[in-house]
This record gives structure tokens, sequence and C-alpha cells, in this order.
């Protein structure tokens, strides 16, 4: 009786071993999700104003969106002429870790960059706080802060390319959000069609930044609120490769993200939209991201 005691004891010193062992690899196999958010940069705007970003970190994805996605666009992958066995999407490198602000720029940080440089900004037809993202910003006005903020602060302030904006959107996920594929969740995580109308219920319009869900990595409002101009020019996609920055030159500035007033499904992670980058519209804003090394 006792040797059998002495053999289960034994089994079970082995099971928790056995436990143990599978808890710490499973640990060191763990989504990068807390090293990103382990990493903060903050850069000041202004006395009263100051722009958080979080490291996001490299890795690998499949860009764009399958076939059988619902609500899926044309543009979100590869051209009919490179597909092969219904497959749309690609695998996409981003080589280096970078910088995503936190959110949207807001009211109160855009403000500073027009203090400074008299840049011109329309207020929408709607109310704002200094805590809503910022819109009515074209491209062009997007660019102008991000040269602005770059001399300010010392570090190489740019914004996103599509690929580092849908790797950052995704955090990890392969889902039509950054949460999952129901609709009927998105709006814990976004500001859009359904959810966006004022207190009065008269009309939509943004909401304050941080008061939905953040994805994995940490990032708010990547659904939702407004658009977020991206860096790349707009075009069909090339393909797999290492950190596409689009096309040299073209028509369009992409935008990402949905908006107030998209329905859901133009808020997935894959989804693109294009426009002229002189043009402002109260849907429009825009995020900055911080490249590798300027830390």
């Amino acid at each position: 009786m006792i040797k059998n005691l002495r053999i289960s004891t034994l089994a079970l010193g082995m099971i928790l071993a056995s436990f143990a062992y599978d808890k710490k690899a499973s640990m060191a196999q763990a989504p990068p999700a807390d090293a990103a958010r382990a990493r903060e940069l903050t850069l000041n705007l202004s006395d009263k104003a100051a722009l958080k970003l979080v490291q996001i970190p490299a890795g690998k994805f499949l860009m764009g969106s399958p076939m059988t996605e619902w609500g899926r666009g044309q543009s979100e992958g590869l051209p009919y002429a490179k597909i092969v066995n219904n497959i749309t999407q690609f695998e996409v490198t981003i080589s280096k870790p970078f910088y995503l602000g936190l959110t949207h720029v807001t009211v109160d940080q855009y403000a500073a960059f027009v203090a400074e440089t008299g840049q011109k900004h329309d207020e929408p037809g709607f109310k704002q706080t200094g805590d809503h993202p910022v819109v009515n910003v074209s491209w062009n006005d997007a660019d102008a802060f991000c040269q602005w903020l770059s001399k300010k602060s010392g570090k190489t302030v740019v914004l996103p390319t599509e690929a580092q904006w849908e790797y950052a959107c995704r955090a990890g996920t392969k889902t039509r959000f950054s949460f999952g594929d129901n609709d009927a969740d998105l709006g814990d995580y976004a500001w859009y069609a359904d959810n966006s109308m004022d207190n009065n219920k008269e009309a939509r319009m943004t909401h304050p930044v941080r008061q939905k869900k953040p994805n994995a990595w940490g990032l708010y409002d990547m659904h939702g609120n407004a658009w977020q101009w991206c860096s790349d020019w707009y075009a069909d996609y090339a393909g797999a490769g290492a950190d596409p920055t689009g096309p040299k030159e073209g028509g369009f500035r992409v935008l990402r993200g949905g908006y107030w007033n998209a329905v859901s499904s133009g808020c997935r992670s894959a989804y693109r939209n294009w426009s002229n980058p002189y043009v402002r519209f109260d849907s429009r804003g825009f995020r900055v991201a911080v490249v590798a090394g300027a830390d």
C-alpha cells in the first residue's frame, strides 16, 4: 500500500510538473499584446497637450479579406489576375516594431498645431470637445501636422502605411473585426451608424476617444468614429512582401477604419476607402506613427 502510495505521489508530481511546463510554454507563446503595451511613447505638443503612442511589435499577417467574408469589397484583396484558387489574401511582413497613436489625433492636440502654425481648420457641423477626434482634416493637413511634430519632438512622425494600419488594427486576429466576426459586438468597440447619435437623438457625430473597448494591442477606435488617413497612394494590392508602402504616385490617398455614419461592414479590419488628398470632410481624421528606431 505504501509502495502504491509512493507511485501515486510520484505520478502526481509528474502531472504537476507537466502542468507547470505547459503553463510556462503557453506563456512563452502568448500573443505579443502585453509586449506591445509595455512600451509607450509620449510626445509633448504644448503645455496643455501631449500625444501618447504604443509600440506595435514586428510580425507577419494576412492582409485583405477572404472571398467568404461578409460585406467584403472588391478592392480588399489581390486583383483578379493574381487570384489562385479563390485566395485573395497575401502575407505581409512588418519587419520592425513601430509606435502608433493610442487614439486619433484629438481636437486639443490638433489645436496646438493650429496655434503654432496658423493652419486653416474649419469646425464640423456638430459640437466637439477637446477629446473628440479632430475631423475636417485633409491628407495634406495630416501630413503637415506630422512634419510639424517631427521638428518639435525630434522624432520621425508619419502617417502609418496601410499595411501598418491593418496589422495594428487586427492585433493578431484573422476575423472581420479586431474582436471577432459578430456585427452585434461592434458597438462595444466603435462609434458607427447604429450608435453615434448625439444626446438629443437628432444627428450622428463623432464621440470622445477612449470611450469604447481597445483592441488586443491597446489601440482605441480602430473601428469607427472617424476615418484615418494612411500614407499610401491608393492602388490595387501588389501581393506578398515586406513593409509595403504603396505606389510612388497616384490620385487618391488611402483611408481606413470607418467613421461615425458607416454601416458595420464599412468598419471591418480589411475595409478600404480612398479620397483626394486635399479634400476636407467632417468624417475624416487621422492617427500618427513614429518610425522604428526613432525612440
